[in-house]
């Protein structure tokens, strides 16, 4: 026979475990259902690449190294107000420095080790040409801006 304490005990741990399982079943129903957001809110989202300049068989070339791969890359960056940070370095040994026709947004004079970074908007879709500052006649590749859509 159980005595009074054994009795409030047992009680006591069968409302508990009860008591964890409703709950356990409120936070999946809650979560389930899509009340709970995966992206706060709050966060601003952002693009950020690295590339550098290069001299591959005698010619300048710009090399992909984060977010983008290959020589001299297509760049593709979102319209409207999402920053694409980009990142470029020099791994040559004559100084360059990186420009975007169009946005008119460049890198400091970078020397031979030396890297920068920059910050690209554009509110429309365009393709944008990117080249050498130091070489202006002869573009290396292109940064296109398009608009990016959400669907089901």
């Amino acid at each position: 026979m159980l005595n009074q304490k054994e009795l409030e005990s047992s009680r006591f741990v069968i409302i508990a475990l009860v008591s964890t399982l409703v709950f356990f079943v409120l936070i999946v129903v809650f979560v389930g259902e899509g009340f709970v957001r995966q992206v706060p809110i709050f966060w601003k989202e952002d693009i950020r690449t690295m590339v550098a300049f290069k001299e591959i068989d005698g010619q300048l070339k710009v090399v992909g190294l984060i977010g983008n791969g290959g020589t001299d890359p297509i760049l593709v960056m979102k319209a409207g107000s999402t920053p694409y940070i980009l990142t470029v370095i020099n791994q040559d040994t004559k100084p360059h420095m990186f420009y975007v026709d169009g946005l008119n947004v460049h890198t400091k004079v970078l020397r031979a080790g030396e890297n920068d970074t920059i910050t690209l908007i554009s509110k429309n879709e365009d393709t944008y040409n990117y080249y050498d500052r130091f070489d202006p006649e002869k573009i290396i590749g292109q940064i296109i801006s398009a608009r990016v859509e959400a669907t089901d």
